[in-house]
């Protein structure tokens, strides 16, 4: 079969679920490190571009390259093998399943969501001190800022439902690369989905650990002024993109395809 039905999608995600939920705590630190890092690359080559095109290029078009520019992180995460929180509220279903427990998932979110904050910190440091956010003047240094303090300043319920919106949308993107077992066929779903995300201004925790550190350490560097508080942003973002992935995905299909029933279904799912 060139790619699995949307059924067989939930399985292999319950199965992943299965695996994510029994991996060691080294294993889980590692893979974390490497998709915040990931995440953070993407969201400063992404930034780094979009803010250098400069007013002569219009909001459409700039957050349109910057979409797909930020694709490059997931797809290491999807390709190179990675451990990503947002990713990884799909999870949910394994629970769902009843393959995994509240326990092992919980577990699973608490080290890897650390571990993506380490990741995306060391790189927001590394950017920093490349000062590659210099050249060719300042404006690439004050739109780092002017996002850091924007998504600073974000509303709870904002941020909130931003985030649903974000992970609902990269969630989506996971689930469909699991219907493919090529490289081509896992990236492109992915890819499109997650730059779906950045182009209509979605809220993704793991990127925000990097924004508003690199943000803030750009803006006590060229003004002085000390860093805001990044934990509302990321606790109602985080939120969100746990309802989003967890509760818009994985629970809607699991429901759908997984969900025990006691009566035949009439009609079985075709594929769409």
């Amino acid at each position: 079969m060139a790619y699995k039905a949307p059924a067989e999608i939930a399985k292999t995600v319950v199965d992943s679920s299965v695996t994510k939920a029994n991996a060691d705590f080294v294993t889980l630190v590692a893979l974390g490190f490497l998709a915040g890092s990931f995440i953070a690359i993407a969201g400063a080559t992404s930034h780094t571009v979009s803010l250098a095109l400069g007013p002569w290029a219009g909001p459409g078009i700039i957050r349109f390259i910057s979409g797909l520019i930020f694709t490059v992180g997931i797809t290491m995460v999807i390709i190179g093998g990675a451990e990503l929180f947002t990713g990884n509220s799909l999870m949910v279903a394994g629970l769902l399943e009843g393959r995994i427990t509240i326990v092992q998932l919980l577990r699973n979110w608490v080290i890897v969501y650390l571990s993506n904050f380490v990741g995306a910190l060391f790189v927001a440091w590394l950017y920093y001190k490349t000062e590659l956010w210099a050249a060719p003047g300042l404006e690439i240094a004050e739109g780092f800022v002017n996002t850091a303090i924007a998504k600073a300043n974000i509303e709870f319920g904002t941020g909130f439902a931003r985030g649903i919106l974000c992970n609902w949308l990269v969630c989506m993107g996971v689930w469909m690369s699991y219907a493919a077992d090529d490289v081509t066929g896992r990236v492109i779903p992915t890819a499109m989905a997650v730059a779906a995300f950045v182009m209509c201004g979605a809220e993704h925790s793991v990127a925000n650990m990097f924004y508003m550190p690199v943000g803030f350490m750009i803006r006590a560097r060229i003004s002085g002024l000390p860093a805001l508080s990044m934990l509302p942003n990321l606790v109602s973002v985080t939120l969100g993109n746990v309802v989003g992935g967890g509760l818009l995905v994985a629970t809607v299909y699991w429901v759908a395809y997984l969900r025990k029933s006691s009566s035949p279904k009439r009609v079985s799912p075709g594929r769409n």
